[in-house]
């Protein structure tokens, strides 16, 4: 899972990417999230420094979620998974129980390794609003992760087409100073996505030099950027902000 031939004690720097594949994904949106793992791969490719010292993974959701890529160096993937729509409705519980345990288990697994494991760099990508059941699964969800991963991960919330501002407002972490980037308005889902993917990429191999999260906020023009105040009723005195 992890190359033998990175030093000892390098600052790993694990990035996930957390996308919805809920039916009204299918098109040219997923078409576009597709090629954000190509994108990464051709960057690092172009940058050793960046390559050695950050992991990618990626996790999909709709009615439930899974693993699409554990977490690995992409210089060793030779095949890039594809994502699928599901038509099987859009919960966002799933995506962060399976996102808490996958940080969790990658992190034990990386300091077994050796390695010295940064605070994680999550980018998660929606073009709807969350139809949990029972009322209030989500919110639930999203505090534990908060609340008992070891390393709080930085989280980067993306919302595109439906995907309902407030709530992925409330996901921005840690705030106030994570940014939110939201569809401009007389943009496409795709081409909010293809700038995403841009801001992805750059971020990526910035947090590589600079073994922590470093997420790049350059315009573009799909996107609006947003840094975003918690709402009161989410700010939890247990959370590690």
């Amino acid at each position: 899972m992890y190359p033998a031939d990175t030093h000892p004690r390098t600052t790993l720097i694990p990035f996930y990417l957390v996308v919805d594949v809920s039916q009204s994904m299918d098109g040219p949106r997923l078409d576009t999230a597709n090629l954000i793992l190509q994108r990464i791969g051709e960057a690092l490719a172009r940058d050793s420094v960046a390559a050695a010292r950050v992991r990618v993974g990626m996790i999909d959701f709709a009615g439930g979620s899974r693993t699409v890529l554990p977490l690995c160096d992409l210089l060793t993937t030779t095949t890039f998974p594809q994502l699928a729509c599901r038509d099987d409705g859009t919960r966002y519980a799933p995506a962060f129980n399976l996102l808490r345990a996958t940080v969790d288990r990658d992190r034990r697994q990386l300091a077994a390794d050796g390695f010295t494991v940064g605070r994680p760099g999550v980018f998660f990508l929606s073009d709807g609003e969350p139809f949990d059941d029972p009322p209030g699964a989500w919110e639930e969800a999203f505090a534990t992760l908060l609340r008992e991963c070891p390393t709080t991960p930085h989280i980067i919330p993306c919302a595109v087409a439906d995907s309902n501002p407030e709530i992925m407002r409330a996901l921005a972490h840690p705030a106030p100073t994570t940014p939110l980037f939201i569809q401009s308005r007389l943009a496409s889902p795709e081409s909010a996505i293809r700038n995403l993917t841009e801001i992805i990429v750059r971020s990526v191999v910035t947090s590589g030099h600079q073994e922590m999260v470093v997420i790049d906020e350059t315009d573009v023009h799909a996107l609006d950027t947003v840094i975003v105040d918690p709402p009161e009723s989410w700010i939890d005195p247990d959370v590690r902000y």
